[in-house]
């Protein structure tokens, strides 16, 4: 047997890779949805599973959505190799230990409850009276939702990330008029921090969407990254710019996954993921970045001259300052590359300057 996922996500994806819409199971369930027919699956080897079969027959057949629906019309389960690649038997009657807790209230749920709590295998049901999907892996359960609901959802979602994604530039503007002025403060920098978080915690719920609708959700896909064009880049240098300690950034950003939405309404949690000691800090304290996102938005320069550029000038109003001629003297930086720059900064700050006013 397959290494099963532990946590929600991983097993939600894990999930929605085997029975999302455009998947090779999903086409065989869905027929049997269509005929208003029942069905209980599992995915695993029958050596494995033989203490808690009976009856049936072996089949060893390989596997065709067609196959199964016609299967489904018996009483028993149907076993499926894990890749979807052989159906091993079908009509077979499952008697796992009746022992095991089951909140399930129907005789088929109640097995694959059972089932994938004492094997570990992926169960999956189809209601026929209810004409619904439940999917058991161990104790977790999952009824999937259908597709005119998930696409709504996923719509709902979509326009609440666009405003994130407003609120966003809205937001970097203002924080880097600031940044022109010298005049940032650590409360610019927990507003700007928070927007992102926000927006981070929305796409992680819109991706959600998007497993589970598989290829029924390629309009949304499309629109999803759009949206989220520069924002992973644009959030990594705003924590580089004002992070406190040299913490690595994916830590932060997996750290930001797991924030609710109240504790990214906590000032004193975002100043802690940036390595500032609440007691020991003024929100009005002025604070100079080190300049990764005024740098972002050069094109053409590598990581690795943003890193030589922030080590040697260290902060925004330094490498603003910086002359043609300094920046070539950097190892790595040709006269080329120098001009490039100036020009660049120069673009930026009239930019930033029209919208001042």
């Amino acid at each position: 047997m397959m290494k099963k996922p532990t946590n929600r996500k991983k097993i939600l994806e894990y999930i929605f890779e085997i029975i999302s819409p455009g998947s090779k199971l999903r086409e065989a369930v869905g027929r049997i949805q269509e005929a208003k027919l029942g069905a209980l699956i599992v995915l695993g080897n029958p050596e494995e599973l033989k203490d808690v079969m009976g009856g049936g027959f072996e089949l060893n057949a390989e596997y065709s959505p067609q196959r199964v629906y016609e299967l489904s019309k018996m009483d028993g389960a149907i076993i499926l190799s894990e890749d979807i690649e052989t159906i091993y038997g079908a009509n077979i009657q499952l008697q796992p230990n009746y022992n095991i807790e089951t909140d399930e209230s129907g005789t088929r749920h109640q097995a694959a409850h059972r089932i994938a709590q004492q094997k570990g295998n992926l169960v999956i049901t189809v209601s026929e009276r209810r004409n619904k999907i439940t999917v058991y892996l161990g104790k977790f359960r999952y009824l999937l939702n259908d597709i005119g609901s998930l696409l709504t959802k996923a719509s709902q979602a979509i326009t609440a990330l666009e405003k994130y994604s407003i609120n966003i530039e809205k937001i970097r503007t203002n924080l880097s008029i600031l940044e022109y002025d010298n005049t940032v403060m650590l409360f610019d920098v927990i507003e700007c921090f928070r927007t992102y978080g926000l927006f981070f915690r929305m796409s992680e719920e819109l991706k959600e969407y998007m497993s589970e609708l598989g290829t029924e959700g390629r309009l949304i896909k499309i629109q999803y990254e759009e949206i989220m064009l520069n924002k992973n880049e644009g959030f990594e240098a705003l924590i580089k710019d004002y992070q406190k300690d040299c913490t690595k950034i994916e830590k932060i950003l997996n750290k930001v996954k797991d924030l609710t939405k109240e504790d990214l309404l906590d000032d004193e949690k975002i100043l802690n993921l940036l390595g500032y000691d609440i007691n020991a800090t003024n929100l009005d304290e002025k604070i100079e970045p080190r300049g990764y996102g005024l740098l972002n938005n050069i094109s053409k320069i590598t990581k690795k001259d943003k890193e030589t550029l922030v080590k040697e000038f260290s902060g925004v109003q330094s490498i603003l300052a910086a002359s043609v001629q300094k920046v070539t003297e950097l190892k790595g930086i040709s006269k080329f590359k120098a001009l490039h720059i100036s020009k660049a900064l120069k673009r930026i700050k009239n930019k930033t300057a029209l919208d001042r006013e």
